[in-house]
């Protein structure tokens, strides 16, 4: 099995980055004013408004999950990556381990 452990840490990073931009949403869009009587002093208007004040509600609470969500992926991907990388390595060492033996058995003779 081939894994190509750089391309997983730049997805990783693509992963982090996009977590950090759905964060930076989440905060522009939880602290913009949200004025009561800014449509206007009659039921409908308020009615409005307090449609408007729960879509952004639940729009900064999707943010900051997709937020968690993309940051965790990144960071799972940096781990797969990196556990693959000593894998690998443990790996070549055990194979050169058994060659160098091999080779060795092999001069002595039988």
């Amino acid at each position: 099995m081939f894994v190509d452990t750089s391309l997983l840490h730049w997805g990783a990073n693509q992963s982090h980055r996009a977590g950090g931009h759905a964060e930076v949403a989440a905060d522009h869009l939880s602290h913009g004013p949200l004025l009561s009587g800014m449509f206007g002093e009659f039921a409908a208007a308020e009615s409005f408004h307090d449609a408007v004040g729960a879509a952004r509600a639940h729009y900064v609470k999707t943010l900051r999950a997709q937020q968690e969500t993309l940051t965790a992926v990144g960071t799972n991907a940096h781990l797969a990556a990196t556990g693959f990388t000593h894998m690998e390595e443990r790996n070549a060492a055990k194979l050169q381990a058994v060659q160098y033996n091999s080779l060795r058995s092999l001069q002595r003779g039988p």
